[in-house]
């Protein structure tokens, strides 16, 4: 992602903050609906901040996972917190220190997970089989984890509506385009056109619709988190800029 990839539209919608007030009220399904895409892009990064900077076993930080977010909608933690005073990011970050600060003074643990289940739990399970990447510095383990979390939904998305038009192949020769290139090898159209059996102007064609399709998907997920396209442009640096 490039800081000047900015939509082209100066109309905002509405951001994590009306989001997470919305999704307080159980009765507003679309607001169920737009909290559950900010926890799937958010939870990663919460639960490998927790087990690397809180020391949390693979139990604890489930648990302490999902208490946050229960915590999150239940416990006023937006009370006082209007959306002009910051990105969703950093209060995502500050509010799970104050969390854990306040979870350590308690003598017992608070009553875990509440009446809604945010994570699924095969996902918190199987979260030890991807670890954190821990190659950079360690106060940037919550972008990192953020980054790779936003590309694995995107992704995600993206074949979800492939799905929806009969194109999964399409999907599958990005996917596979995608793959190679993050891994540093980047493919030829011919090997491409022999793989998916289609010609290269084809090749060159889905790639560049997907692309663009996926860059729009990346934006709306980091838009999410920001009140204006000052603040998206600055998301995009501190997040994918490292």
């Amino acid at each position: 992602m490039r800081a000047d990839s900015q939509p082209a539209s100066h109309k905002f919608p509405a951001t994590a903050w009306t989001v997470v007030q919305g999704a307080r009220d159980a009765a507003e399904t679309d607001c169920r609906r737009a909290l559950e895409r900010l926890v799937s892009v958010y939870w990663r990064p919460i639960y490998w901040t927790l087990r690397h900077d809180w020391n949390a076993s693979p139990e604890e930080a489930r648990d302490w996972t999902q208490e946050y977010f229960s915590v999150f909608l239940e416990r006023d933690f937006l009370q006082d917190v209007v959306r002009e005073r910051g990105r969703f990011r950093a209060f995502v970050k500050a509010s799970l220190r104050h969390f854990m600060l306040n979870l350590r003074r308690e003598e017992s643990a608070l009553k875990r997970g509440g009446a809604f289940e945010f994570i699924p739990i095969e996902h918190l399970e199987t979260a030890e089989n991807d670890p954190a990447d821990r190659s950079g510095e360690p106060e940037r383990l919550f972008e990192r984890e953020l980054m790779r979390s936003i590309i694995a939904r995107s992704l995600s998305d993206l074949r979800d509506a492939c799905e929806r038009e009969g194109r999964v192949d399409h999907f599958e020769l990005f996917h596979t385009y995608y793959v190679e290139e993050s891994a540093g090898r980047r493919l030829r159209y011919i090997d491409l056109k022999e793989r998916f059996d289609c010609g290269p102007h084809e090749v060159k064609n889905r790639l560049a619709d997907l692309r663009t399709r996926f860059r729009k998907i990346v934006l709306g997920h980091l838009r999410d988190g920001v009140s204006c396209e000052q603040e998206l442009v600055t998301e995009i640096k501190e997040v994918f800029e490292r």
